[in-house]
């Protein structure tokens, strides 16, 4: 899906009735830097994103029109598709879950904008490429004494089945490859953007002295790596390190925060917006057990930060539970 068209942008910028044969006079009265300012991907403004949503988790409810809805992007192979290497032994992808749900979507009017959510911090085991992943164990231990020579798999990140990369700047040349060869397949089968998960690591325990400046390189590496594919790209997180939102709001086209609200951190966000770029914020209802928001206070708490674009969600990010915080 397009998200501007030079024709489209010639019109408006020049006072053009349309865009037939008359388009190359136009093209020849645009500079190159008013071309490059078009946008080639989804870049949204706050609260242009409002009525978005994110489902990760069954059941899936993607009836309802939304502007953008964050999707796995294994869920949405829409057929198997092999990936090949440059050391050969291609993977086989299946379809998935959610096949041919991107095409649905872009066919609605206006179309729904598709974030496929990719794994670039960590690694989901049972995933059709998981085995590529220098020192993959099918069921390696939570927190093992210290990872084999040339792994790259760390410890637990408390989700099952799912292990920390080694984003150091020294070891993530074993693994990056594997990487952008999702964002690839990301591509392939239409997403419009990506949403990368597990980079905020160096104040978590991943089994590999992560520092803040391995977090914040790989964080800019992968918004590099996507923009390269022209696909938007979300900052997930990191909003518990000082300094680093501030140093890597301008490489992302806008930003994703959990539990804001519930841990009053959302003015960790200003600098997105500050940029005049979306901040997407998720809180939980309470879970029982001293975890979650009430939306009555989770939203009021995102808009005294200025948050346009949040929503209270089911822990599981299914289709269980939503409240919008701005109508």
């Amino acid at each position: 899906m397009r998200f501007a068209s030079a024709c489209t942008s010639l019109v408006g910028l020049l006072g053009l009735t349309g865009c037939g044969d008359d388009a190359s006079t136009a093209d020849a009265a645009l500079d190159a830097s008013v071309d490059a300012a078009l946008p080639r991907w989804w870049q949204p403004a706050p609260g242009e994103a409002r009525n978005w949503d994110i489902q990760l988790a069954a059941p899936h409810d993607l009836g309802p029109t939304r502007t953008m809805v964050v999707l796995d992007l294994w869920a949405l192979v829409p057929a198997p598709t092999t990936l090949e290497y440059a050391e050969g032994e291609p993977v086989t992808v299946p379809a998935g879950a959610l096949a041919g749900t991107i095409a649905q979507l872009h066919a609605r009017t206006p179309a729904t904008v598709v974030i496929c959510r990719v794994d670039t911090g960590a690694l989901e085991l049972d995933r059709p490429d998981a085995a590529k992943f220098p020192g993959f164990e099918a069921s390696p231990p939570d927190r093992p004494d210290e990872p084999s020579p040339g792994s790259v798999i760390g410890w637990s990140t408390a989700v099952p089945g799912e292990r920390y990369l080694d984003i150091r700047e020294a070891s993530r040349g074993l693994f990056a490859a594997l990487i952008w060869k999702r964002l690839d397949l990301a591509v392939q089968i239409g997403c419009d953007g990506i949403l990368p998960d597990r980079n905020d690591m160096a104040a978590s325990d991943p089994g590999f002295a992560v520092t803040v400046a391995d977090e914040g390189s790989w964080y800019r590496e992968v918004a590099t790596q996507a923009h390269q594919r022209e696909l938007s790209v979300g900052m997930k997180d990191g909003n518990t390190i000082p300094g680093l939102i501030d140093d890597l709001a301008p490489d992302f086209d806008w930003m994703l925060v959990r539990r804001c609200a519930e841990y009053q951190d959302c003015d960790t966000t200003r600098p997105f917006i500050n940029l005049a770029k979306a901040v997407l914020a998720i809180d939980f209802p309470p879970d029982g057990e001293g975890g979650g928001v009430d939306p009555e206070i989770a939203c009021p708490r995102q808009h005294v930060a200025m948050i346009q674009d949040g929503l209270v969600k089911d822990e599981a990010l299914s289709s269980a539970f939503r409240v919008q915080c701005t109508p």
